[in-house]
């Protein structure tokens, strides 16, 4: 359940909780890295699924969602998030449903300022995956 959390998290963010998986991400966050001003550390809070906390955070994460489809910058992207929900959730129908889930949630977002809107997708998806974890608790 931990790697499940982790999981969702990352590919806010969203890959999976192994050391190569940490690394795709610090790959894929490096055109954002330069475009955000973003130093190593704050690709390590994204890597490590921390959630943001300073405005370079923010905005490398939400350069990260759009990258990926989560986002378009004002929203977030349900179809974008079910897209990639394997790689967030992992496969088979449960995992299906709890990224649905998920999505139905977060659907709602919108923010004019994309950078507070990466934070606000992180915090969904966060409390979605914990959401689904005290269930199969």
């Amino acid at each position: 359940m931990k790697s499940f959390y982790l999981i969702g998290l990352l590919l806010v963010l969203a890959l999976a909780y192994s050391k190569a998986d940490k690394q795709m991400i610090r790959n894929a966050a490096q055109a954002c890295k330069a475009s955000e001003g973003a130093s190593d550390e704050d690709v390590d809070v994204l890597a490590e699924g921390r959630m943001p906390e300073t405005q370079t955070q923010k905005c490398l994460f939400s350069c990260v969602q759009v990258q990926f489809g989560l986002s378009d910058g004002k929203k977030f992207l349900k179809e974008g998030f079910l897209k990639h929900s394997e790689a967030i959730v992992g496969s088979g129908e449960e995992n299906r449903r709890k990224a649905e889930e998920i999505a139905a949630e977060c659907e709602k977002i919108t923010n004019e300022d994309r950078c507070q809107l990466g934070a606000d997708i992180a915090e969904c998806i966060k409390q979605g995956m914990e959401k689904c974890e005290s269930k199969d608790a």
